[in-house]
């Protein structure tokens, strides 16, 4: 080991120092510092290569499987919006606290090589686990305990791993390439987006693939993640024979905790003395004598009066000053990884489309991140950060404050988005209130009047409905709006409307009284034909499953009672065959409603009751997701879909055409498609309950190139200043507690997520863009006022050579420069580095 400068070092003022029989002086061996690419090339420590490798996979694996993670609580699990939110934030929030428990296996006991070797088995384990519970359909019971095994795995593998990759690369440096750790650091960043960038573009093609007879690939998505991790694995123990492995020393959490537990303990009793430092009254009844670290230290240096507990205590005053600088992070990480959340539920309600065959799928916007994140790297070390420097000083903390700023403003760029987004979205009643909507199901031309209890009267014409209209100049919400007479509850309640049947109608001239029963928060569509009148409740929910698809429902309204099987078949589909029009084992070119298979399913929703007409109810089947294309529905005559069998082929399909077609390119509309009168050939009324997305999803491209830069900022800066802040001691400590500054920044989200404070996500990314102004305004602050740097770059240098550690209470030195080691690839000021830097 070696210093900055080549000096003599002694325990004297002399230059001498002393075994206790002689004096003598003792140099230190030159240090070369590395600069030069030819350089730090040639040196460059070579097993650092499968530890980049190895990143790279462990990052293909972790983010394919969770790019996909929130798609999957949607549509396999059943889990609602706010649902997958809290899933898949608590996923996270599991992922990075967990590498606490790594950071004190790997310090304490088994040291970082046989931790990262042991909790990648683990890992690994953990997606195949999750790859094979997704093999299951939804209805299968397995889910969602499999799952939620398999996952639990994944957090505590990567949380194992996370804290100590990183570390147990930057132990492979020694003094004089403090220059190349930083590249290091870039390297591995870049490792972790190339993974990332290549994971979060092709899994969401796996998962939009059919496979195993279902219209979704979950087991590609999450396989493929999973062999990687066996890959990444297999690559770091490639290099095994030739690491740099530091044995472990202590439980330092553990170490810690009791230093801080006696200091406190003692700092209450009564009659105890004020100290500098409220640490340091743990010395009170510390007794070096029976402190087996203090007579091993006392022997190395040959001299009794050393106290390692002396030394530990500056070491934790250093990280104390660390995990300050850390309060204000977690809230940057609150609105970063809302990338893979909430982000994504915008995206599902945008328009993915780049053209009528083309599309860009919701989840692949991260890939953008990833991409950015690549370019950006060289771009801020090669342009920006010297640039830059001619302008200000730029200091770790600075640059961390600047990505901060930058993640409140991407925020705003978000929630202005979300105002538009929001133009497409239902505007649904809240409680105590009622929207009702009228729908024209007559088969000739006729025409109605609807008049509510309030005297609004609206005229219904031919195959029309009230539907919400955003785009009127007035910006009316067109459906009745009935309110109940007692608010506080949410019980039903029946509304009165009165319907004048006009010219061209089979009862024209007469008027009906139509009775609603209404109920709160909901959308009712009632329909009006010769048949009589009835009533349903409306699923507004548009579609998740995030391949453009549009959401479709279907009544009947026959004058035969119909209540069987119906497919929607693919008139251009690449293998469409007229004598066979419907292919079951073509998952996207074949939906299907059917009313007895997977053990007992049935796809209908229920039968409404017709007033004023036919006996026989009205049969509605539930909403199902299509994808975009040109459609002809069928009656379906049998059963080709069911789990405890094989999916019948074309020939096997028995169907019946209705011959309504419907051509649709358009997403996330919400569809009810009407038929009445005559089985054989039915006529078809189509009410769109929800409009579809018409903000294209690029409108997400400036938001995330601002929240990425903020990353560039914050994140690696921030791996960088906690990485070089810590003492030798406290690295994989201080890196735990990094990630865990993640962990409590998603805890923010799912929290504020299950106190549902917000019905319009607008107004809650304001409020996030907000809160990390005020924060970042207390970070800089903190910054300003009351942090210096120090710098670590070796471990235990005194005590290696036999530094000045006797001098310091002799002469009363102001710091130790093991404590204080000027590292100029963490350093842009070339001065005093115990200036107050910001």
């Amino acid at each position: 080991m070696a210093y900055s400068e080549s000096r003599t070092q002694s325990v004297s003022s002399k230059g001498k120092k002393s075994y206790g029989h002689e004096l003598e002086t003792v140099p230190l061996p030159e240090k070369k510092i590395y600069t030069t690419w030819p350089d730090m090339i040639k040196h460059w420590p070579k097993t650092t290569l499968c530890i980049v490798s190895n990143e790279f996979c462990e990052r293909f694996s972790y983010y394919g499987m969770r790019t996909v993670l929130t798609f999957y609580l949607l549509n396999v699990l059943k889990f609602s919006d706010s649902g997958s939110t809290i899933f898949f934030n608590g996923f996270t929030v599991l992922c990075y606290a967990t590498p606490l428990l790594g950071s004190i296996v790997a310090d304490g006991y088994i040291g970082k090589f046989w931790t990262i070797f042991s909790v990648s088995i683990l890992y690994a384990i953990g997606q195949v686990i999750l790859a094979l519970a997704s093999i299951k359909n939804y209805q299968s019971s397995v889910h969602p305990w499999m799952d939620l095994a398999g996952l639990l795995i994944i957090a505590f593998g990567t949380g194992g791993i996370k804290p100590c990759v990183s570390a147990f690369g930057g132990d492979q440096f020694e003094l004089g390439q403090e220059r190349m750790l930083s590249l290091f650091f870039s390297m591995f960043y870049f490792s972790i987006n190339a993974g990332s960038m290549i994971s979060t573009f092709i899994s969401p093609i796996f998962r939009s693939q059919p496979c195993l007879g279902q219209d979704s690939c979950y087991p590609m998505a999450f396989g493929i993640p999973a062999i990687l991790m066996i890959v990444a694995t297999l690559v770091f123990m490639g290099g095994s024979f030739w690491y740099k492995k530091n044995p472990p020393k202590d439980n330092v959490f553990g170490e810690v905790s009791r230093l801080m537990i006696g200091a406190v303990r003692n700092k209450m009793k009564k009659g105890s003395t004020p100290k500098e430092h409220w640490l340091l009254h743990y010395l009170t009844t510390h007794d070096c004598s029976r402190d087996p670290k203090c007579l091993e230290l006392q022997a190395l240096k040959r001299n009794k009066k050393l106290c390692q507990k002396k030394k530990f205590i500056d070491d934790v005053k250093s990280l104390l000053r660390v995990l300050v600088m850390f309060l204000p992070v977690p809230m940057f990480w609150a609105l970063y990884d809302q990338q893979g959340s909430v982000w994504l539920i915008q995206a599902i309600q945008m328009d993915c489309r780049l053209s009528d065959s083309l599309l860009l799928l919701p989840d692949q916007m991260q890939t953008l991140n990833a991409v950015l994140i690549l370019a950006f790297i060289p771009l801020f070390q090669i342009i920006i950060y010297p640039v830059a420097s001619k302008f200000v000083n730029l200091t770790p903390l600075r640059k961390m404050v600047t990505g901060g700023l930058l993640a409140s403003l991407a925020f705003l760029i978000t929630g202005f988005v979300q105002l538009q987004v929001n133009t497409t979205l239902p505007n649904l009643p809240g409680k105590g209130q009622c929207s009702v909507s009228f729908w024209n199901q007559f088969d000739t031309a006729c025409s109605f009047t609807v008049t509510d209890e309030k005297n609004h009267m609206r005229l219904i014409n031919q195959s029309m409905a009230l539907h919400e209209d955003k785009d009127d100049s007035a910006g009316v919400y067109k459906l009745f709006q009935s309110s109940s007479p007692h608010p506080s509850n949410d019980n039903d309640w029946t509304t009165v409307f009165t319907v004048k049947y006009g010219a061209g109608c089979p009862n024209a001239g007469t008027t009906q009284k139509v009775n609603v029963v209404a109920k709160s928060k909901q959308v009712v569509y009632v329909g009006v034909g010769s048949f009589g009148y009835y009533q349903n409740t409306a699923n507004t929910a548009k579609p998740t499953d995030g391949t453009g698809e549009f959401s479709m429902g279907i009544v009947t309204v026959t004058d035969t009672p119909y209540s069987g099987n119906f497919a929607m078949c693919r008139l251009d589909a690449s293998d469409f065959d007229a004598a066979h029009p419907c292919n079951p084992r073509r998952p996207a070119d074949f939906y299907f409603w059917e009313t007895d298979y997977n053990d007992g399913t049935d796809d209908r929703d229920g039968n409404s009751t017709i007033v004023g007409g036919r006996a026989w109810p009205a049969t509605t089947y539930t909403q199902k997701s299509v994808k975009p294309g040109k459609w002809q529905l069928y009656y379906l005559l049998n059963t080709p879909k069911d789990v405890n069998r094989q999916t019948y082929n074309k020939s096997a399909t028995i169907v019946v055409p209705t011959n309504i077609n419907t051509t649709l390119y358009e997403q996330g509309g919400v569809y009810i498609y009407a038929l009445t009168g005559p089985q054989n050939k039915p006529n078809g009324h189509i009410l769109q309950i929800v409009q579809s997305n018409r903000v294209s999803i690029l409108w997400q491209i400036p938001q995330i190139v601002v929240i990425t830069a903020a990353e560039i900022l914050f994140s690696i800066t921030g791996y960088e200043f906690a990485y070089s802040q810590s003492a030798p001691s406290m690295k994989a400590l201080v890196q735990a507690l990094w990630l865990l500054t993640t962990a409590f920044g998603d805890t923010i989200i799912v929290i504020i997520t299950i106190l549902n404070l917000f019905e319009n996500m607008a107004v809650e990314f304001f409020v996030y863009a907000g809160a990390m102004f005020v924060v970042i305004a207390v970070f800089a602050l903190l910054s300003i006022f009351y942090y210096s740097y120090n710098y670590y770059t070796t471990d235990e240098v005194d005590d290696e050579i036999g530094g000045d550690d006797d001098d310091e209470e002799e002469e009363g030195e102001e710091h130790n420069t093991r404590y204080s080691i000027d590292n100029k690839a963490f350093n842009s000021d070339e001065g005093n580095q115990f200036d107050i830097h910001f």
